[in-house]
């Protein structure tokens, strides 16, 4: 059965004035590809994290390993997506109509709640770092990992006590879900996380600027400050840009669509879901790809070798610090390499010391712009 089919029955059984639209096998082609692509990248993250003995040491490396794993959920959900458009009457039963909308949104929830946690993480890398390792351990982070899954699920498991099927109607989000769910549940969680991102991300690139005036003081690293400086921002609009064109988009039209009947229609409630989707794929290439040491385990990984002997194996992240390795309760950010191994605990050390403005006379050149470029990179 055509999708334009389906709709036309579904029109016919509901009364209701959705829009058809053509185009079945296009929606599928796209179907497949977000499929793809999602699953590809996600899978890939996760298999950097657990292969790779750095990178599966670092905490921070928890929440992009538990949004790789929302991600990919995300990515299997289509499927059960797609099956309403395929198999004939999949969509009569109750359980099958609402899973629909509890699955996907579950995985999405998932995915949203993760991507504020790992702000939240990098706010404190870069805004704390001294601190650091004190506030986020491994059971802080599986604290924070365990309460945005459990708020997902909360969230995303309302409609199947709080839901306006009947025998007979249309699977679709307008019937099926009620018009209070998604004003007071889902837009206000969108919102609230889309605000929270933005002021952590807002402050940690105004940190970032502002080690990047200081540095500004020592000649030979001026044109490195310059180009971390605008790689902050261009890094924090990449991710709450991407956030904002996928899914609000999706949040307007779902809002809009219930308000004004004769506006409703699946064909750009598609596009606006599709979009949300694809947020998923653009995750690993986000906070995965753009990182050096997770690119290099990537390649390992591609070419069938073990990404432990990659010589790119000896970094760490350039993320946020270890609790191994990093030394005077989390100041230096990064674990140097080509012989600065022993040189950190005394950067380190200096930074504890000259921690104002007016002492930071008393390092040397080259140590400021080591230390200080870490918090530009890790934004």
């Amino acid at each position: 059965m055509s999708y334009a089919t389906y709709q036309q029955e579904s029109l016919n059984n509901t009364g209701k004035d959705y829009e058809e639209y053509s185009g079945t096998m296009v929606w599928f082609v796209i179907y497949i590809i977000l499929i793809t692509v999602t699953v590809f990248g996600n899978l890939l993250t996760i298999s950097a994290i657990l292969c790779t003995r750095k990178l599966s040491s670092i905490i921070a490396n928890q929440f992009v390993f538990s949004l790789a794993v929302s991600d990919l959920f995300v990515g299997l959900t289509i499927p059960y997506h797609m099956a309403f458009y395929i198999a004939e009457n999949f969509g009569t039963g109750k359980l099958n109509c609402l899973l629909r909308f509890v699955l996907i949104s579950f995985a999405c929830s998932s995915s949203i709640s993760n991507l504020l946690v790992i702000a939240a993480d990098r706010y404190v890398a870069i805004v704390y770092p001294l601190h650091y390792n004190r506030l986020i351990t491994r059971r802080t982070s599986m604290f924070l990992t365990m309460f945005a899954w459990s708020l997902s699920f909360t969230v995303a498991a309302i409609p199947l006590v709080w839901n306006e099927w009947q025998l007979g109607i249309s699977c679709e989000v307008f019937d099926v879900i009620p018009n209070d769910y998604i004003n007071y549940v889902l837009c206000p969680m969108f919102v609230l996380i889309w605000i929270m991102m933005l002021l952590l991300y807002s402050r940690i690139c105004q940190e970032a600027a502002g080690h990047a005036k200081r540095m500004r003081n020592v000649n030979s690293t001026q044109s490195i400050v310059t180009l971390r400086d605008f790689k902050s921002f261009q890094v924090m609009l990449t991710i709450l840009g991407c956030f904002t064109i996928c899914w609000l988009p999706y949040l307007v039209i779902a809002v809009y669509s219930r308000h004004h009947r004769a506006a409703k229609s699946s064909f750009y409630y598609e596009v606006a879901f599709n979009l949300a989707v694809a947020n998923s794929g653009m995750n690993p290439i986000i906070y995965a790809w753009k990182n050096h040491n997770f690119r290099a385990s990537f390649l390992q990984l591609i070419r069938c070798k073990s990404p432990n002997a990659h010589p790119s194996a000896q970094y760490v992240t350039n993320h946020v610090p270890s609790k191994k390795s990093s030394l005077s309760n989390g100041a230096c950010n990064a674990v140097f390499v080509n012989g600065d191994e022993d040189k950190c605990a005394s950067i380190c050390d200096k930074i504890e010391l000259t921690n104002s403005n007016s002492d930071r006379g008393n390092m040397n050149a080259n140590e400021i712009a080591k230390v200080n470029n870490v918090r530009a990179e890790t934004v």
